[in-house]
């Protein structure tokens, strides 16, 4: 595993350059999309996109650890994201390892992703599970995958599913506008997945 890991990864969503950058600006929207819910997660987004970003509207971030997002318009409701760390992607002292923060924009553009195509300004909720897992396929149909991460859209909600390479899994699901009920039907659903997994 390594944080140092050079990567460049590309997220293509259906939404105009300025909402995207406003998704990548605002602490308030970036709550809704960015990691899961647990008590530190605004501290976070402070710490990653306000105190170690540095903007350079209307389409570039410098992020911290040398870290650069560019937004790409691919289209007049089309927006590539694309965030790079520099170094040879091509050397073979990385081709089988596994980047925590790599595999982590992963899946958070895919989270941002999600919401932007199915509920833009709805409160999420999301369920995190964690512990030995195995990279399977999931209930819904296939939203993306990479070598360590699968996630799937399940009747609007999404699941990713990662697993490192010595079988330490986290299983992150969001979901958009729910009531306590519904939600705790959800969280009911997805242990029983999670049981499957391990």
């Amino acid at each position: 595993m390594s944080m140092d890991k050079p990567f460049q990864i590309e997220v293509t969503v259906d939404a105009p350059r300025d909402v995207v950058w406003r998704e990548l600006t605002e602490p308030d929207r970036i709550k809704h999309w960015f990691g899961w819910d647990y008590d530190g997660l605004e501290g976070e987004i402070r710490f990653i996109f306000v105190e170690h970003a540095e903007p350079h509207p209307p389409d570039r971030i410098e992020m911290g650890m040398q870290q650069t997002i560019e937004l790409v318009e691919a289209g007049p409701e089309r927006t590539v994201i694309r965030i790079t760390k520099p170094g040879d992607l091509d050397a073979l002292e990385w081709k089988d390892v596994y980047g925590d923060i790599e595999e982590g924009w992963i899946a958070f553009f895919q989270q941002l992703r999600h919401r932007l195509a199915v509920a833009p300004d709805a409160p999420r909720r999301t369920i995190l599970r964690e512990g030995p897992a195995r990279l399977v396929d999931l209930p819904g149909t296939p939203w993306h995958a990479s070598r360590f991460q699968r996630g799937f859209d399940h009747e609007g909600t999404l699941a990713v599913l990662g697993v490192k390479p010595g079988g330490e899994g986290r299983l992150v699901v969001t979901t958009y506008g729910l009531d306590d009920d519904a939600y705790a039907a959800a969280e009911a659903y997805w242990d029983e997945v999670w049981e499957r997994v391990r």
